[in-house]
């Protein structure tokens, strides 16, 4: 796995040069301690209350958003960059970091960033294979497509056991690929966050033992 540690006394700034490198040689890139652990709890915390109140949705799949737990499990809230808690604005000022980062270091127009919470209980079968950009917009650009998939963990323990991983599909592939295909699976611990290309990387959630939370989000292309 292509890993860049940001210490405690590290700016994210000192690490981007570093960042942008992995990207450009391998499209994807997971650094460790993204955020301070404090931020990572309170992160957390805020989305087992939002759950707790009832503010998380089964999340759909498909442009119509059709909800079929066997194929996605996770609930989610949409976040909103103008939200006031302290530890969004820590979260969307490090995303805004990597937009900069990257834009001017990749060049790759990332001109807006959606994201939500996303939780998977408990036992809950994972999200299947599948891609974050819709094929149509591989070919030819498209306006607001979805080009950088990004994924913090926010997990307080996370025992090699517990399943939950995400699992990054190394090769590409016209259609989805199977468990055989050559793949990395990336253990969903607290702090640690992960790049990919959108259109580039199949991709699933495996099956998970014990509540799973992560903020993921996806920037992209300009809207007309």
């Amino acid at each position: 796995m292509h890993t860049i540690h940001l210490s405690q006394n590290q700016a994210f700034a000192e690490i981007s040069h570093t960042m942008l490198d992995v990207l450009s040689e391998h499209q994807y890139c997971i650094i460790e301690q993204s955020l301070p652990n404090a931020t990572i709890v309170a992160l957390r915390t805020l989305a087992l209350a939002r759950d707790a109140q009832g503010r998380l949705q089964q999340a759909g799949i498909s442009k119509a958003a059709t909800t079929l737990p066997k194929l996605r499990s996770d609930r989610i809230a949409w976040l909103d960059e103008h939200d006031p808690d302290p530890a969004l604005t820590a979260y969307f000022a490090l995303m805004q970091h990597i937009q900069q980062a990257v834009n001017r270091g990749l060049m790759m127009g990332l001109a807006a960033y959606e994201t939500h919470v996303a939780l998977y209980p408990a036992g809950s079968s994972g999200y299947v294979t599948h891609l974050d950009q819709f094929r149509s917009a591989a070919n030819t650009a498209q306006a607001g497509a979805r080009q950088l998939s990004v994924v913090l963990y926010l997990n307080d323990d996370w025992p090699s056991d517990a399943g939950g991983q995400l699992r990054l599909y190394l090769d590409e592939h016209s259609s989805a690929p199977t468990a055989t295909d050559r793949h990395v699976d990336i253990q969903p611990l607290g702090g640690r966050l992960v790049l990919f290309l959108s259109g580039r990387f199949w991709h699933q959630v495996l099956p998970a033992r014990q509540t799973r939370i992560s903020l993921t989000g996806w920037f992209k292309t300009r809207a007309i």
